[in-house]
């Protein structure tokens, strides 16, 4: 049977009525430059022609309300097909997070194959994580960050590229299974509760059976499978044989710490001293006369011998505490002894003081003067929309695969794929505060950086920018990214559930 006619479509997004006041940014940073904002409708002839309706585009093509949400299919002339794969997202007539889907056969088949040039095979990652394509050799960069809804990666004949997302595990002994009441779900079904409650469990576990091991942090995946993060001096490879093999009904693997190659900073004190990291190309450091989530901040550190440095970050969201005091949300290590932030990346215009940490979560509470303004509403996206903001994710708000989002004055306008969730042991060294904490992190993917280079890595002085989902829930706050080693491509950020807990709300205004 011959091969259907396939098509393709470039789709922009389409922009909505500008606001007044705009809010646009003066500065568009370098990384969002150089960033596809198109998406790549790719079908067949035999479906008819394309809907014409906002609704039914999203709907048939599984398109984000956040990227397209002006967007209408072009008119059937408009079909280009040279170097297509140069997009954000390849949309397919069918959501492929749909496991009912078979992606070997028929249509489904046909369409995938046709998105890169030279595909000799497309398969899926366990539990459908992500797709992997193999190619005869890379195509040229940039890559799209989904096809179908689903991340990929990309592998060519000559072993260049990506195969796993996720790297092999160092299992553990599959007669110890642990936990095996209470987890019968899957990852789309857990809860930072739940998982907070996971990872006391299998803490409890190891201090009860294997005292001399330390637990550092629990990563449940979507392909159902977990790693567990151990201190860095242990050989894990003569004690596998005492470790679980199971936990909750998943296969669990093991790796020290180094070897995730977070950044050095991550695991050390938030208030300490730092070395600002140099940043090329453009970044937006306006005097906004309004603040909002997204504008570059900084406060000053004394380094060695008294000389002082600047760090910048970025400003979160406003949030409020039961008595109605607002606070602005900050990036911990970013901000100097003293407590006072800055606009810009330079002395400046003094916005307000630190007053407040979230122990262990990298979270401050800046208390804003009387004279700043801040509203949460973020800067516009390629659409010309800006999100609208709903609330906190909370601790009973169950995980989701999905796209997320971000915008800060070093990335401009970013998306990603949420992929994974931890929990974090952290223990605490005041006296009046719990003995140890359960820290909920989020794990998104940001796409395939080998053979893609270029692909925007979020500096340091990304952390503290909200992240956000479809729905306009605060899902997390950046902390890091992982540029190096088995897990680069990883951005990682503290859930907003651990705000909530804290009893802080959004400000709605």
């Amino acid at each position: 049977m011959s091969s259907p006619n396939i098509l393709k479509f470039p789709v922009s997004p389409g922009r909505s009525s500008p606001r007044t006041p705009s809010n646009k940014r003066k500065l568009t940073p370098s990384a969002e430059q150089s960033s596809p904002q198109r998406a790549l409708i790719v079908t067949t002839a035999n479906r008819g022609p394309l809907a014409s309706q906002e609704e039914s585009f999203q709907n048939l093509f599984s398109a984000r309300r956040q990227l397209f949400s002006h967007t209408h299919p072009p008119p059937r002339g408009e079909e280009d097909a040279k170097e297509t794969w140069h997009v954000q997202h390849v949309l397919l007539p069918f959501n492929l997070r749909d496991w009912s889907i078979d992606i070997y056969k028929g249509e489904v088949r046909d369409l995938l194959y046709c998105i890169f040039p030279e595909t000799l095979n497309v398969t899926e990652a366990r539990c459908r994580s992500h797709l992997i394509f193999q190619v005869k050799a890379l195509p040229e960069p940039p890559w799209p960050l989904t096809v179908g809804g689903v991340p990929f990666t990309i592998t060519s004949d000559d072993r260049r590229g990506r195969a796993l997302i996720f790297p092999k595990q160092m299992l553990g002994n599959f007669r110890i299974s642990i936990c095996r009441q209470g987890y019968n779900h899957n990852i789309e079904e857990l809860s930072d509760k739940e998982l907070r409650d996971l990872g006391a469990s299998v803490h409890s576990w190891f201090k009860k059976n294997v005292p001399e091991i330390r637990m550092i942090e629990l990563l449940v995946t979507p392909e159902r499978t977990i790693y567990i993060v151990l201190e860095d001096h242990l050989d894990i490879i003569s004690v596998k044989i005492t470790l679980p093999g199971k936990i909750a009904g998943y296969t669990v693997g093991y790796l020290t710490n180094s070897e995730l190659r977070r950044p050095l900073w991550a695991d050390l004190p938030a208030k300490r001293q730092v070395n600002p990291q140099p940043i090329a190309g453009v970044v937006d450091n306006t005097m906004y006369d309004i603040l909002r989530p997204g504008i570059l901040i900084s406060s000053k550190f004394l380094k060695e011998h008294g000389h002082p440095a600047v760090f910048s970050s970025t400003s979160g969201i406003l949030v409020q505490n039961s008595s109605g005091n607002c606070f602005m949300t900050a990036a911990s290590h970013g901000i100097g002894d003293d407590g006072n932030i800055q606009q810009g990346d330079h002395p400046g215009r003094s916005i307000g003081e630190a007053v407040l940490e979230i122990s262990f979560t990298d979270i401050s509470l800046v208390k804003l003067k009387n004279d700043i303004t801040f509203v949460n509403e973020t800067f516009e996206t390629g659409n010309g929309d800006s999100p609208r903001f709903s609330r906190l994710a909370t601790s009973e708000d169950k995980f989701v695969l999905e796209d997320c989002f971000l915008n800060s004055p070093y990335t401009g306008d970013m998306v990603a794929s949420t992929i994974g969730k931890s929990v974090k042991l952290e223990a605490a060294t005041h006296p009046t505060e719990d003995r140890l904490r359960y820290v909920i992190y989020n794990w998104s993917y940001g796409g395939q950086r080998e053979g893609n280079e270029d692909r925007v890595c979020p500096p340091d002085g990304t952390c503290g920018s909200a992240i956000w989902d479809d729905n306009g829930v605060i899902t997390g706050f950046y902390h890091y990214y992982i540029q190096e080693g088995p897990w680069n491509g990883f951005s990682i950020s503290v859930s907003a559930s651990e705000l909530a807990e804290a009893g802080y709300t959004l400000v709605k205004k």
